[in-house]
């Protein structure tokens, strides 16, 4: 955000619901695809902006591609960050087996912070590291009533392969997807559907980050962000 700001952006970080600080709705189908689109909406909408430039990471940047295919007219130049969501992500079968429904209860009071610090070692490749105070920050909200619930029904509910579920339509929008190229959440060929789904997308693989590409390699990517938005 500061080197955005630096470069004379306004720059707006948003929590979606169920994640960080924001509410954690837990009534049936608040974390399909569709329900976060208009969430989406909802927000740029009471923001009052018209056809902004988007950034959204892992999930947020597939969420990014469903919001311009159904209002192009409100989104401006897309930059996807470690984007996951249109081809599929290896571990998520894992993750859905580990969190059924009747673990709900059990849930609602389980936040320990070793699986926070596991999960950061996870996300992060060979280009950087993290540090006990970004544990605890990644920790923090996850202790907030109702979290660890939303997050499981935001895993079961948000549709990770949504190239096998439905049509995906064509997106002519000026965009910029980045990646590590140790991202353990990336399936191989997912940069091809974007491609194809993206006409004319920018593809930049910075080599040796993880999922957190953004954390690792922080320099790298706030320039080629700065770059694609002065460019469109």
């Amino acid at each position: 955000m500061p080197a955005l700001a630096d470069a004379g952006y306004r720059v707006v970080a948003v929590d979606l619901k169920g994640h960080g600080l924001s509410d954690k709705p837990l009534t049936a189908g608040e974390y399909t695809i569709d329900s976060l689109v208009e969430h989406l909406r909802e927000i740029l909408d009471a923001l009052e902006l018209d056809r902004p430039c988007l950034v959204g990471h892992s999930m947020a940047g597939s969420l990014l591609y469903h919001f311009a295919a159904r209002y192009p007219e409100r989104a401006g130049p897309l930059a996807l960050l470690s984007p996951v969501g249109l081809s599929g992500a290896p571990p998520m079968r894992l993750y859905r087996s580990l969190t059924p429904r009747f673990l709900m209860s059990l849930l609602r009071r389980f936040s320990p912070r070793l699986p926070v610090k596991i999960a950061l070692r996870r996300a992060y490749g060979d280009r950087g590291t993290f540090t006990e105070e970004d544990v605890d920050q990644y920790w923090a909200p996850i202790r907030l009533p109702d979290s660890t619930v939303a997050l499981r029904e935001l895993l079961h509910s948000y549709d990770w392969h949504a190239s096998k579920g439905r049509e995906l339509e064509r997106v002519r929008i000026p965009a910029i997807c980045i990646w590590g190229s140790k991202d353990h959440l990336m399936p191989r060929d997912g940069m091809e559907l974007y491609r194809r789904l993206i006409p004319g997308i920018k593809l930049h693989e910075v080599v040796g980050a993880g999922h957190a590409v953004h954390e690792e390699a922080a320099d790298e990517v706030n320039a080629e962000l700065i770059s694609f938005f002065r460019g469109n």
